[in-house]
């Protein structure tokens, strides 16, 4: 089994969510950056890294994954997705030839940058948006002040970016506007071509991770972020409003959700609450056909969810094993 893994906000977190945690902490990233893992979670990846192959997935640039000092030394990771997709890299260096294939895609199915960012600009004048960068040559971000988005703007922006093949991604003070072509399953397919491997249980908490939970035969998701806000949280409440109605309630609740369907955890350790959701616009779906997967959404958030993630994995290891 391959464990793809979202990083900031799935596996590792910052400083904010270190204040008063009850438990003891590693540092998994210094210098003028501070990353954090629970001591726990740290040694339980470690061990989990012996036993499957690691993937670290993640939106940071090339120069940004290799400041976490733990994956670059404890840890030696064979492959890592790096910038949301644009790098691969294999034994620490760039694979050239699928960066390659990428800036291929990208060049032939979005529209380009230049036409995204003056979109952008027609809506960013108040001042509420800093800088825009262009990370690896693959996509944009920029800071902006949360308090004073126009959500609603941005949305119509977001629609039409959608149309040129664009994805936009609010994630905190960090706005991202990413090609669909630049996204971590693509990235991963490779892996798995290389690996010879084809199971794959995935973690990550935003939108920018939807590709890659949604290939994955088994994802993990935390108790925050975008993924649990637009599908986690209105799923567990779905379930548990279930518990205090009649069964046809129920499964008229359960129909009138057009994308997925709730349901008690199957797999061994059923104390969790998860739901399959049915894809047809998957990256790797052919002629439209259906896929189901299993989403499993953890009990805790913050640093907790972490080490949650990484237990849930060894979980659906040991029937592998």
């Amino acid at each position: 089994m391959i464990f793809a893994s979202d990083l900031d906000r799935t596996l590792i977190y910052s400083q904010a969510f270190v204040n008063d945690y009850p438990a003891p902490v590693k540092a998994v990233e210094t210098g003028d950056y501070y990353s954090y893992m629970t001591e726990s979670a740290a040694e339980l990846l470690k061990d989990l890294a012996g036993r499957l192959l690691f993937v670290p997935c993640t939106t940071r640039t090339v120069e940004q994954y290799r400041r976490i000092g733990f994956l670059q030394n404890e840890l030696r990771c064979r492959y890592a997705v790096t910038s949301n997709g644009a790098n691969l890299l294999v034994d620490g260096a760039p694979d050239a030839a699928y960066r390659s294939d990428m800036l291929k895609a990208l060049a032939h199915n979005c529209a380009a940058g230049m036409d995204i960012l003056q979109g952008f600009g027609r809506l960013s004048g108040a001042g509420w948006a800093g800088a825009m960068r262009h990370a690896d040559e693959a996509f944009y971000y920029c800071i902006v002040e949360r308090d004073n988005v126009p959500l609603d703007e941005l949305a119509e922006f977001s629609d039409w970016a959608a149309k040129q093949n664009w994805h936009v991604s609010l994630q905190g003070r960090k706005l991202y506007l990413v090609p669909r072509a630049v996204n971590k399953w693509s990235a991963l397919q490779r892996v798995l071509e290389m690996a010879g491997d084809d199971k794959v249980a995935a973690a990550g908490d935003s939108l920018l991770d939807l590709p890659l939970v949604q290939g994955a035969d088994y994802a993990i998701s935390p108790a925050h972020g975008e993924l649990y806000e637009q599908y986690g949280g209105y799923q567990l409440d779905l379930h548990a409003r279930s518990q205090s109605q009649s069964q046809s309630q129920s499964q008229s609740q359960l129909q009138s959700h057009k994308r997925s369907q709730c349901y008690l955890n199957p797999h061994p350790k059923c104390w969790r609450r998860v739901f399959t959701e049915s894809f047809t616009d998957l990256p790797n779906n052919k002629q439209g056909a259906c896929s189901r997967r299993h989403w499993i959404f953890t009990e805790s958030s913050g640093l907790a969810a972490g080490e949650e993630i990484i237990k849930t994995v060894m979980q659906l290891l040991r029937p592998i094993e």
